[in-house]
């Protein structure tokens, strides 16, 4: 049997859920439902599974939360691109 993963006690399930749900970006949504599912008593390797992650990369994700809270999940990623001016395509 898996010992019990510890989730800090940043947001309740119900937080949890509604947080994955309204997430407009898909990379914070994956992340938020991990963790809802991670708290609803699931293991972090059928959370994983069910949300389509790496294991490994799971268990950061809920490092970075028990450490940061929301901060922690937040995509780093999309801030590091470039907002694009105009559209690559042209009329020709």
């Amino acid at each position: 049997m898996p010992r019990p993963l510890h989730l800090e006690p940043h947001f309740s399930a119900d937080e949890l859920k509604s947080r994955y749900l309204a997430g407009g970006d898909p990379v914070e949504s994956r992340r938020w439902h991990l963790l809802w599912l991670v708290h609803t008593q699931t293991t972090l390797t059928d959370a994983a599974k069910a949300v389509g992650l790496n294991y490994d990369y799971a268990r950061e994700v809920v490092k970075a939360y028990n450490r940061d809270g929301a901060a922690g999940l937040r995509n780093r990623r999309k801030a590091q691109r470039p907002q694009q001016s105009r559209s690559l395509l042209n009329p020709k």
